[in-house]
């Protein structure tokens, strides 16, 4: 059955989605990385979803849109892509990214590199920061003016696309726009997923959302009808974006491998060890104690995490009603 025409008040973002498909090719990343390393400062795949999940700490820190995330790991990659890195560099190589697709995105109000380097951390100074970002700009052209294609710009017509041929609220009810940009940062934290189309990422962490969503809402359904024509305008989107099966199962699957692992609250092998950084006079007034702890509890990103009030403070709290 032939799919029904595009209606023409999508004509608009249509011809922006036939602007990005016609330039992702550019900014499409090729790692290849390895797992275990071949010589002792190469940099694997842990070593680039460690920096990877060091730059969306940042995002969050910085309280940053979501597209500065997803340029500054676009840059990584393509500069991994291109460049044979060191290890001990990776961190001025990701740090550099995100400084400037700060810049690309936020402008004059940037963090300051001073600030970023405290904050992760990162063993280089402003200087091999300022000299890292002059090297990644050159081998990968990029101008302050113009924004690479990432999968976020193709969910985001995506999402576009879906909300304005929603009549009756289906998609606004399946999909939480705050958690699939959530997800697709957790997708683009793994290098697993990296090599494949910006498109096909983006159309295989929608299809994903929309799946949940319909199972979500099993004890209310929208009518059936409305499903299947958000489904038949999905597969649309794919037709358009010529995203051709075979090459959209293998993304799906990883895509679906990690919001899995994700969702299992599975332990991030990729830590960073932070140093704490005291003065003279707290040094001297710490003491030796066995009641530290190694591991924090899981931080609820969809509430607020409950804390039990220590029992002698909630002891005092009592005497204090009575």
């Amino acid at each position: 059955m032939d799919p029904e025409p595009i209606p023409d008040v999508l004509e608009p973002l249509m011809r922006q989605l036939d602007d990005a498909l016609s330039l992702e090719h550019k900014f499409r990343p090729l790692l290849e990385l390895p797992r275990v390393p071949r010589e002792r400062q190469d940099v694997t795949i842990g070593i680039r979803d460690g920096s990877a999940h060091v730059l969306r700490c940042l995002k969050i820190w910085y309280d940053l849109p979501s597209d500065v995330f997803f340029i500054a790991t676009s840059l990584m990659d393509r500069f991994l892509s291109k460049m044979k890195v060191k290890a001990k560099h990776m961190a001025c190589v990701s740090i550099s990214s995100f400084q400037t697709a700060c810049r690309m995105v936020c402008g004059g109000e940037a963090p300051e590199l001073q600030d970023i380097l405290a904050i992760s951390q990162a063993k280089c100074t402003v200087a091999d920061l300022v000299r890292m970002q002059e090297v990644v700009s050159a081998k990968l052209g990029t101008e302050p003016s113009s924004q690479p294609i990432t999968p976020y710009t193709f969910l985001a017509l995506y999402h576009a696309l879906l909300t304005a041929v929603d009549r009756e609220n289906v998609y606004s009810r399946i999909v939480n726009e705050y958690e699939m940009w959530q997800l697709l940062e957790v997708v683009l934290c793994d290098a697993s997923c990296s090599n494949f189309r910006p498109s096909e990422i983006a159309l295989a962490l929608l299809c994903s959302v929309v799946d949940t969503g319909v199972v979500r809402l099993k004890t209310s359904p929208p009518p059936a009808p409305a499903v299947i024509s958000l489904i038949s305008f999905i597969a649309q989107i794919q037709q358009k974006a010529k995203i051709l099966e075979i090459e959209f199962l293998p993304c799906h699957s990883a895509v679906l491998s990690v919001i899995g692992r994700y969702n299992a609250e599975l332990q991030i092998q990729h830590r960073q060890r932070l140093v704490w950084k005291v003065s003279q006079r707290t040094l001297k007034q710490l003491r030796p104690t066995g009641r530290l702890v190694t591991t924090l509890q899981t931080i609820d990103e969809h509430g607020q995490l409950q804390i039990k009030p220590h029992s002698r403070n909630s002891n005092n709290v009592e005497k204090k009603k009575k």
